[in-house]
């Protein structure tokens, strides 16, 4: 039984990180981690060390840092739905990134392997334009690791 199961703690699926995440302000390419959420800084940041990065329901550091897996997966065939490799929102939501792919990158051959949901962008991506509540990736395999994509738990 995985410790987090044990604590009573789950992953968070998709709608529920949103949800969590809303109101947390996006400082774009001038984040530092220090005083504002982290999008742009050298590296990452202990997690609540920016007091300013807290969504509206106090969740601290929804934006940047890292990238949060999230419970939902998304299976990458051409019918229904075939993202594109990269791309972005409109500015209406934060120009965020917004990627998918079919299939996921990193499962090798992966013909129609679903690709795991990322939420909320990091430090090392796009100079911190791509990172904010929006943000979403959908490109990796769940045997993913990167150092800037991590996850968080719930109850």
């Amino acid at each position: 039984m995985p410790l987090s199961r044990n604590a009573g703690k789950r992953l968070l699926p998709n709608a529920e990180w949103q949800v969590a995440a809303l109101g947390t302000p996006d400082p774009g390419a001038a984040g530092n981690g220090v005083t504002t959420c982290n999008t742009a800084a050298a590296g990452l940041m202990p997690t609540g060390s920016a007091r300013s990065c807290v969504s509206d329901v106090g969740v601290f550091d929804m934006v940047g840092n890292l990238w949060e897996w999230a419970a939902d997966w998304i299976q990458g065939d051409t019918n229904p739905w075939a993202p594109v490799t990269g791309g972005k929102t409109s500015a209406a939501y934060g120009d965020d990134l917004m990627s998918g792919t079919n299939p996921a990158q990193t499962q090798g051959d992966g013909q129609n392997f679903p690709a795991a949901f990322e939420r909320g962008g990091s430090f090392n991506y796009g100079n911190g334009t791509s990172a904010g509540v929006f943000a979403l990736s959908a490109a990796q395999a769940p045997s993913a690791s990167f150092v800037d994509l991590g996850f968080r738990c719930g109850r």
